[in-house]
């Protein structure tokens, strides 16, 4: 097994991720490698995906396991970049004995959401400090949603590039692009949802809570 670490940015950051895992098979495709597929009537490409990433949000972190056998991990991401559409761009990749689990393991993301230095984020970051509580709403199915998500807000902090934000991922978990619809309406912050960039990955192993790059290199996944 090998897992890509991999960039998803401007235009990329429009493909749904549906639309994703039909492009990353075909990129594997073009490497001229040749993946594993699962057995039965229907075979498909044996891909495992990172968490999904809101449409128009930026990542430096995301990742792909691909089971592929006789390659080597290094030369297979230089034909994935030689293969992947504007915007994708693999930056690591880890050799793992093992499917690695990292949307099961996602216990939490950074995202970066930029603004002008002083543009409220101080106000904004000094109001999560105690953890109040917060409700949002979006829609989802059509259908308006609220819900109290102060337990999923994990850190907001004020940099001198914006706010730097820890939310929850997995099962119960909040979407950088919600979390920032609140803060517009809330808060009047002046960011959209193309300037966000998700920075790192957090997972669940047996040693605890660590960064995804550290787990797939020391092999705790």
């Amino acid at each position: 097994m090998i897992t890509l670490k991999y960039e998803k940015k401007a235009p990329a950051v429009y493909i749904s991720h549906i639309d994703l895992l039909r492009n990353m098979a075909r990129i594997i495709r073009r490497t001229g490698f040749a993946p594993e597929f699962s057995k039965g009537f229907n075979p498909h490409m044996l891909l495992f995906f990172s968490a999904p990433l809101a449409v128009g949000v930026a990542s430096v972190c995301e990742y792909v396991t691909v089971d592929i056998n006789g390659v080597q991990p290094p030369k297979l991401m230089d034909a994935f970049n030689q293969s992947a559409p504007s915007g994708i761009v693999a930056t690591k990749c880890f050799y793992t004995e093992k499917a690695v689990n990292l949307q099961g393991r996602a216990v939490s993301s950074d995202y970066l959401f930029p603004a002008k230095k002083g543009a409220c984020t101080a106000e904004i970051a000094n109001f999560f400090e105690n953890k109040p509580q917060y409700t949002i709403e979006y829609t989802q199915k059509g259908q308006v949603v609220t819900k109290e998500v102060s337990s999923l807000i994990l850190r907001v902090t004020a940099t001198d590039e914006g706010l730097l934000v820890r939310l929850a991922t997995g099962n119960d978990n909040l979407r950088a692009d919600r979390f920032l619809a609140a803060l517009k309406k809330d808060f009047n912050l002046e960011t959209e949802v193309t300037d966000i960039i998700k920075l790192q990955q957090f997972v669940m192993t047996d040693k605890g809570i660590i960064e995804a790059d550290k787990a797939l290199s020391e092999g705790l996944l």
